[in-house]
């Protein structure tokens, strides 16, 4: 199973645009509350796409370190 959660986290990984990824994770958390919301990540498609995949612990935001994991992941 836990092979299974990481294919599919590296291929969420490879689905997501090389733009989502150079633009820092403080370009999406606008309110700069250390996380980005539903209503912010709305300003990628691929990143509202993967949200729930991303959002690992389902606290409905994704932290700075859900976000690097993706990243580490590739």
């Amino acid at each position: 199973m836990k092979n299974m959660i990481n294919l599919s986290i590296i291929a969420a990984a490879t689905f997501i645009s090389a733009h989502a990824f150079a633009a820092s994770f403080n370009d999406f958390d606008t309110d700069s509350d250390g996380y980005i919301s539903q209503k912010e990540a709305k300003a990628s498609n691929t990143l509202t796409q993967l949200f729930d995949r991303l959002d690992a612990d389902g606290d409905g935001k994704i932290s700075l370190k859900e976000f690097k994991a993706l990243d580490s992941e590739k």
